[in-house]
């Protein structure tokens, strides 16, 4: 069987139909806020790493079970092999850390802080990449980061220790970013999708060698649920990328406040008070002012936060 050629990107002159890249970027999203809220309520009843595992291993499971549909060669080879290893390590951390924190705090808090990645892609592409960030840029991440301060409220209230994990989620996310961005020039992104499920479920398997815990088949059937929207929901961003350019797609990012939000009220009866939506606010309008900037300057806008999972 002949393999299946993902279309020419965007910005590359091929497929572009901006408002199939808008709609497939938002039904990702809405995958990703559905992955975490899944993630959460299977949390209740069996480990977390265990989730983490689930997540990994069936959406490594049906790679698997397409590879022939994608293509053996192009799904295997890899230009700078070690820097697709780092990236996926990078998410796994990314995935451990989130899944860990919102097993302990509400989906909108963790995904209002998690919004910092952008600003913080921002710093290192400054210092690392010798990029230039101007004052105004400058001015958002310090907004971006008071609006975190805002959400946390140190000293006015006990701040939960999955908080940090959060930011340590975002962190390791900017890095992953900025990788991303090196990679797209010289590797296939389907490539990627593959060694991310691989390294992934490795390192979940070695993790979880420690904390197994055998699922009763509703758990078993909420983890090939998260492993498989976790894969899916790669894949539609992957091709709303093909469809639309980064700089079209960043703003519905955000989408996922309202997701979590909705989620989290109906699930898990959590109310974000005055002081999440305001520090909520602060933190997006930072990123979408990044944003903007990033569009005037001619340069690619960092990676939208959703991948982290």
């Amino acid at each position: 069987m002949s393999e299946i050629r993902a279309p020419e990107t965007a910005q590359d002159g091929g497929l572009s139909n901006p408002a199939l890249g808008i709609g497939l970027s938002v039904v990702a999203i809405a995958m990703f806020a559905t992955m975490d809220a899944l993630a959460k309520f299977t949390s209740e009843t069996i480990r977390i790493e265990m989730v983490i595992w689930g997540r990994y291993f069936f959406h490594f499971l049906a790679m698997i079970m397409i590879l022939p549909l994608l293509g053996v060669r192009r799904t295997l080879t890899t230009n700078q092999t070690g820097k697709v290893v780092l990236r996926g390590l990078l998410l796994l951390g990314c995935t451990f850390c989130f899944f860990t924190a919102i097993s302990q705090i509400p989906l909108a808090e963790a995904n209002a802080i998690g919004f910092v990645a952008p600003l913080i892609t921002v710093a290192l592409s400054a210092f690392f990449l010798r990029e230039t960030v101007g004052i105004r840029r400058w001015s958002a991440v310090a907004i971006g980061f008071a609006g975190m301060l805002v959400v946390l409220r140190p000293g006015f209230q006990e701040v939960h220790w999955a908080y940090f994990l959060v930011l340590a989620m975002a962190t390791m996310f900017s890095v992953f970013a900025l990788l991303t961005r090196a990679l797209n020039r010289t590797e296939d992104p389907v490539a990627m999708l593959f060694y991310t499920a691989l390294i992934g479920t490795a390192g979940a398997c070695l993790l979880v060698a420690f904390y197994w815990q055998t699922p009763t088949l509703r758990e078993w059937l909420l983890l090939m649920l998260i492993g498989a929207i976790g894969g899916i929901s790669h894949q539609i961003l992957i091709y709303a990328y093909r469809y639309a350019s980064a700089s079209i797609l960043a703003p519905f990012q955000y989408t996922i406040i309202i997701w979590s939000t909705v989620y989290g009220f109906f699930i898990f009866a959590d109310v974000p008070d005055l002081w999440t939506f305001l520090g909520a606010g602060l933190i997006v309008a930072a990123g979408l002012y990044v944003w903007v900037r990033e569009r005037q300057v001619k340069k690619q806008p960092p990676t939208p936060t959703p991948l982290r999972r």
